[in-house]
C-alpha cells in the first residue's frame, strides 16, 4: 500500500515554474498584445482605471461582475485575408468567422484564390449563393497585375461590403 500526503508548501516544481513566469513576464505580455492586437495591455488598462483598486488584497472578498455585455444583434461583416492566405469573411463585433470563402494557394509557381467547394477538397464548402457573387474570381491568379489587395476589393464589391 502507498501512502500518499500532501506537502506543506509549494512543490519545487511550482517555485521553479512561477519563478521562470516572472522572470519572463515581459515578454509573455508582449507576445499577448501581438496575439490579441495590442487588446491585452488596452484591456489591462481599462480595468486599472474602472478598479483602482485591483492590484490591492480584497480582504478575501471575491467581487463577480456579472453584467451583461452589450453586443449587437446583427452580425457586421467585412472580409479578412489572413497572412496564411485563408479568405474569410469576420463578424467586425464578435470576431467569430462567418464564412469561409477560401485559400491563396501557390500551384506552379502561381498564387490562386482557391474557392472552398467540394471539388477544391474543402469539407466545409461556400453556401450556393456565395459562390454565385464570387464564382467568377475561381483560380484567379495574383502577380503584378492582379494583386491580394485587387481580390480583396473585387470580394468586397461583389459581397457588397464595400
Amino acid at each position: 500500500m502507498d501512502i500518499f500526503s500532501k506537502r506543506t508548501g509549494p512543490r519545487e516544481e511550482d517555485k521553479q515554474a512561477k519563478a521562470h513566469i516572472s522572470r519572463n513576464w515581459g515578454t509573455i505580455e508582449k507576445l499577448a498584445d501581438q496575439i490579441s492586437g495590442g487588446s491585452y495591455s488596452a484591456n489591462k488598462t481599462r480595468a486599472s482605471v474602472l478598479n483602482p483598486q485591483a492590484g490591492q488584497p480584497s480582504s478575501g472578498r471575491i467581487i463577480i461582475d456579472q453584467a451583461v455585455r452589450a453586443r449587437a444583434d446583427t452580425p457586421e461583416p467585412y472580409l479578412r485575408i489572413s497572412q496564411n492566405g485563408r479568405v474569410v469573411l469576420v463578424d467586425k463585433n464578435s470576431g467569430r468567422q462567418l464564412h469561409f470563402l477560401g485559400q491563396l494557394k501557390r500551384h506552379n509557381g502561381t498564387v490562386r484564390f482557391v474557392i472552398a467547394t467540394a471539388e477544391n477538397g474543402f469539407i466545409s464548402p461556400v453556401d450556393p449563393e456565395l459562390f454565385a457573387l464570387i464564382g467568377d474570381l475561381a483560380d484567379a491568379p495574383l502577380g503584378r497585375d492582379y494583386t491580394e489587395d485587387d481580390l480583396g476589393r473585387d470580394l468586397k464589391t461583389r459581397l457588397s461590403l464595400a
